[in-house]
């Protein structure tokens, strides 16, 4: 992750459609999710949030909200966009996404978007939105380790997941990994990102043979773009008990046609 990413063209472009998107949906009365995967604010994690964001957190000038959606989040989401084709119509499959404002933004645009969750909340709040906006937005109970090809409604074009995998065993991430294969259409796009060198002890992506045991080799997914995980060496987050910085990555992968 580069904060300077967001300097470009196109990710200026994406960053203000997120905040017209953040905009329109608090005039509605409706929520996308937060950075921490809530709908109601923070609670008792709220000093944990900003204390989590670093020592050195500059905040997004001009932000429809920043707060709930720090520059981070605005990374993920235009870093996914600029290296994919997401079009109108395209099937995308959210992994851990039920309410995020990366799967609003997804179907705000057009796409035919499922969600899966654990968190009921999310998947409610999920279909409040969808009814309230009309988007193609479904959203379903289910565990990313654990998906029913036949809830899903076939293959999709794009399957992606924002920032979900570092919260589950390791052992979790590569049986997820099996079962995306078969979901993709040819052609179809893995994107994801997560946790780098995060310190905590269930998160355990920190080198780059981390990724490709993890997620690459389990896939049978061709890698698009560098084809061994770059680490730049800059670091934003700080984890607020344990010592040492991290960042965020990402991983490109296809279905041969």
């Amino acid at each position: 992750m580069d904060r300077a990413d967001l300097d470009v063209p196109r990710a200026r472009e994406i960053c203000a459609e997120l905040d017209a998107l953040v905009a329109d949906l608090r005039e509605r009365g409706l929520r996308a999710s937060n950075w921490f995967g809530g709908v109601d604010g923070y609670g008792r994690l709220a000093g944990f949030q900003h204390l989590n964001r670093g020592l050195r957190y500059e905040p997004l000038a001009g932000a429809a909200d920043e707060d709930q959606y720090p520059w981070f989040l605005y990374w993920e989401i235009a870093w996914l966009d600029m290296n994919n084709d997401f079009r109108a119509g395209q099937r995308l499959l959210d992994l851990g996404g039920s309410s995020s404002l990366f799967s609003c933004y997804m179907a705000a645009r057009g796409l035919e978007v499922v969600t899966v969750d654990l968190q009921d909340e999310l998947i409610t709040n999920a279909d409040t939105l969808a009814a309230e906006t009309g988007w193609s937005l479904r959203n379903l109970h289910m565990d990313m380790r654990d998906l029913h090809d036949a809830e899903l409604g076939g293959r999709f074009d794009h399957i992606t997941s924002i920032c979900v995998f570092e919260h589950i065993p390791l052992a979790g991430r590569i049986e997820v990994g099996r079962r995306i294969h078969d979901l993709l259409a040819p052609g179809g796009s893995f994107s994801i990102t997560f946790d780098y060198v995060n310190p905590a002890p269930l998160a355990q992506i920190g080198s780059p043979a981390d990724v490709e045991e993890q997620f690459v080799a389990s896939s049978g997914l061709e890698v698009r773009g560098n084809r061994e995980f770059h680490d730049n060496g800059l670091r934003y987050l700080r984890h607020p008990s344990l010592p040492g910085e991290y960042t965020f990555g990402a991983l490109f992968q296809q279905r041969a046609e």
